[in-house]
């Protein structure tokens, strides 16, 4: 039989790996750059993002928001920002309006895909009519196509040449200026 005594210290150790984790996941949806500081020094997100699915082609299907299916590959000769967000994520929803406006200013010369990673479909449909978006939009609820591009903060942006290759994964927060920026990269 475990006595009271014992079970203070596994109590604390739930406690402290409670604590963790929600600072990896405020950290995580911080978007300023630092995942989590364990240290004095921050940890910029570019020494922890993956970049595995740089180089590599975007022919991955998506479920769009009228429940049909495309692919990535139909964006082919235009660059293209695929955006994963949510709802749960201020970062993700600060950014929204901004990214819309960069759409909007590229008048159709550059395709923008937003993927929601809301499990509820009606949670980032919400979401969609608050920051007016109007570019397409998929719904990624288990995150599968989150983790293929190498995503682990929110919000992720994916920015893909013309000819369909990955050219960068970005975690964190991008304002119109950054987004910009890394459009005219791939342009």
């Amino acid at each position: 039989m475990t006595s009271p005594s014992s079970l203070v210290p596994q109590s604390r150790r739930r406690l402290a790996g409670v604590i963790f984790a929600l600072g990896l996941a405020a950290g995580a949806c911080s978007g300023d750059g630092d995942v989590l500081k364990l240290t004095d020094e921050p940890t910029p997100v570019q020494d922890i993002q993956t970049d595995d699915a740089v180089g590599s082609e975007v022919d991955l299907t998506y479920v769009t928001f009228d429940d049909g299916v495309s692919n990535f590959t139909a964006y082919a000769g235009k660059p293209l920002v695929i955006n994963f967000f949510a709802r749960t994520c201020p970062p993700c929803v600060s950014e929204m309006r901004e990214f819309e406006a960069v759409y909007t200013d590229f008048g159709g010369d550059v395709a923008f895909v937003g993927v929601s990673t809301d499990p509820r479909k009606q949670d980032a449909q919400i979401l969609i009519e608050e920051t007016g978006v109007t570019y397409d939009l998929g719904w990624d609820p288990e995150a599968q196509l989150f983790v293929e591009f190498g995503g682990f903060a929110m919000p992720t942006t994916v920015f893909v040449t013309a000819d369909g290759i990955v050219h960068e994964i970005w975690s964190g927060v991008l304002n119109a200026a950054d987004l910009t920026a890394k459009i005219e990269e791939i342009s």
